[in-house]
């Protein structure tokens, strides 16, 4: 059974962090800021594999590929569970606390779908680590603080938004743009662990 779940790693072993793999209606829409609504909704209601669904195309159609050289570098050993396991474990790690409920195990790992793996390399689950984060998440009243849309030669693009909460912590979109179609690069939320303290008033 090790050696089967060994042969079976697939695109979890990376070395850095991947993009989102488009799926279903691999992204791609006329405005990104229908992305980055929709990213930010995901976000507050905690439906984190949902952003997956925005990502390109191209990644997609680079899965079956990817697939097979994450297989064949687990099956070799070049990429070893316990050292990817690290990244998960301790504050300030991925999942400190395994809320995805899939980096518990190699088992668990392999048993998850690609739009939960990459919801947890995207670091979104961090957001459990910190202090009173329901609250800040959910009750923050989130806006949008920054908008930065750049246009390139033939129909392509990048655009980040950023949104800011009452406590100011931000969560960051980044689109991109190829073909004229927008899609989702990637989220970034900065949650300081600890609970921002009023300044004394004196």
């Amino acid at each position: 059974m090790k050696s089967m779940t060994r042969v079976t790693l697939l695109l979890v072993l990376c070395a850095g962090v991947i993009y989102l793999a488009g799926c279903g209606g691999g992204g791609g829409t006329a405005q990104p800021e229908d992305i980055a609504t929709g990213a930010i909704n995901a976000i507050k209601g905690e439906n984190f594999t949902a952003l997956y669904n925005y990502g390109p195309q191209w990644a997609r159609d680079a899965q079956p590929k990817e697939t097979e050289v994450r297989k064949w570098r687990a099956k070799e050993k070049w990429d070893l569970w316990k050292d990817f396991k690290k990244r998960f474990d301790g504050d300030g790690n991925l999942d400190p606390k395994n809320k995805s409920g899939i980096t518990e195990s190699e088992e668990k790992w392999m048993g998850a779908s690609d739009a939960q793996r990459t919801a947890v390399l995207m670091g979104l689950y961090r957001i459990y680590n910190n202090e009173e984060w329901e609250k800040r998440l959910k009750e923050g009243d989130w806006y949008l603080d920054g908008r930065d849309v750049k246009l390139d030669i033939e129909g392509q693009g990048r655009a980040t938004f950023t949104y800011r909460n009452r406590y100011n912590d931000t969560i960051t979109v980044v689109c991109t743009r190829e073909n004229a179609l927008w899609s989702l690069g990637n989220v970034t939320v900065e949650m300081p662990k600890d609970m921002p303290k009023k300044p004394k008033d004196e």
